[in-house]
């Protein structure tokens, strides 16, 4: 397990490599595709999903998927407006957090439900498990990324 973890490790420095080397309009959206591609790569081979069990799950982990980002897209854009607002706006902005915190509660309420259905509880645990290890994967990788360019940037002044 842990190889097969070291080694999705390596595809992922290597694949970000050639993403982030890139320049273009594409970019983002090349890159956006990729990281999927290695978040399903990574919780098909944590979860052992069968390719019974995957054809059924992954239809609803992306409809989760596609919710959640939403949510935290409308999340982040509320935190932005937050700057420079009047009380009253600001107190608005701020109910509005907590209802978008509440509709993803609900949402992972929701999709925990749906997940049963096709996948044991101790998978979901282990999907929860795996996102959060990618999460910290990708931080780790761009916090790299970020002392790698400000120490090129240093050099070259």
């Amino acid at each position: 397990m842990k190889n097969q973890f070291y080694i999705l490790s390596l595809l992922f420095v290597f694949l970000s490599i050639s993403v982030f080397a890139q320049k273009g309009r594409g970019h983002d959206i090349e890159m956006s595709e990729q990281l999927k591609a290695m978040r399903v790569a990574m919780i098909t081979q944590n979860l052992n999903l069968s390719s019974d069990e995957a054809a059924k799950f992954f239809p609803i982990y992306n409809e989760y998927s596609t919710k959640r980002e939403n949510i935290k897209k409308q999340l982040k854009e509320n935190r932005k407006e937050g700057k420079d607002l009047t009380s009253t706006k600001l107190e608005a902005s701020f109910k509005q957090s907590f209802e978008l915190r509440e509709q993803e509660l609900t949402l992972d309420k929701l999709y925990f439900e749906k997940f049963k259905t096709v996948i044991s509880v101790e998978k979901i645990m282990e999907l929860y498990r795996t996102e959060r290890d990618f999460r910290r994967m990708l931080l780790k990788e761009l916090s790299k990324r970020g002392e790698h360019n400000k120490s090129d940037d240093e050099a070259n002044h």
